[in-house]
């Protein structure tokens, strides 16, 4: 793997916490890419309607399901309960970025974007400033998946928080992201996968590429 910084204007604040370990355990994260991983089989990008939540009852609290609508437009299919406290309200039919502060919604989407259209595994450092200006802290995972028709316009991941949630809802700047390519050096695989059964939890009604990773790690400036 290699790593790659992405220059920003040299007005902006550049914060590096990569390397700072989380105190609050990351296990959900672990568990929802470890299982992403097993499903790809040689492949690219794996099948929506391969995920059976009973193997990822860990991370079921803090995952969710993307749909992709049209470009810049990324919305939850599904989610589970800690997003819907931090935001305050049932999170399903609400945009991805309505977690992320106002003014850094086009730059997120824009970069969201390239989970579908590369494709990539993101993964950002988040925080969100309560009314005493204390940080809670967040990571967000977002990895690609394929619908049934072959199209990667949907995604699975988790969002994981540290600290008291307080007064929702949270709204996040982005501090840094994290970005795998899925594509560079890769030999694509023939996908031939069949549907696996449709279960309870993160099951939905459906609508009817092995390679070698690459690293870059994208500081964002910090409002």
């Amino acid at each position: 793997m290699t790593e790659q910084h992405y220059p920003y204007p040299k007005t902006a604040e550049v914060i590096s916490l990569w390397h700072h370990k989380q105190q609050r355990d990351s296990s959900a994260l672990s568990e929802m890419r470890s299982y992403w991983e097993s499903l790809r089989s040689g492949r690219l990008v794996p099948l929506r309607s391969e995920i059976d939540p009973r193997e990822i009852t860990d991370a079921l609290e803090f995952g969710f399901i993307l749909e992709r609508i049209q470009p810049g437009a990324v919305r939850f299919r599904l989610a589970g309960m800690h997003l819907s406290d931090l935001m305050g309200m049932e999170v399903s039919g609400m945009p991805l970025r309505a977690f992320i502060n106002t003014d850094g919604r086009d730059r997120f989407s824009a970069m969201l974007e390239r989970v579908f259209t590369q494709p990539e595994i993101h993964e950002y450092h988040l925080a969100s400033a309560d009314a005493r200006g204390t940080d809670l802290h967040a990571r967000l995972l977002v990895m690609p998946l394929k619908s049934d028709g072959g199209t990667v316009d949907r995604a699975i991941g988790c969002l994981v928080s540290k600290g008291v949630v307080g007064l929702a809802p949270r709204r996040f700047r982005v501090l840094e992201t994290r970005v795998t390519s899925l594509t560079a050096g890769a030999t694509t695989a023939e996908d031939n996968a069949q549907p696996a059964p449709r279960v309870a939890g993160l099951a939905e009604p459906q609508t009817k590429f092995a390679s070698r990773p690459v690293l870059r790690l994208i500081k964002t400036d910090a409002p």
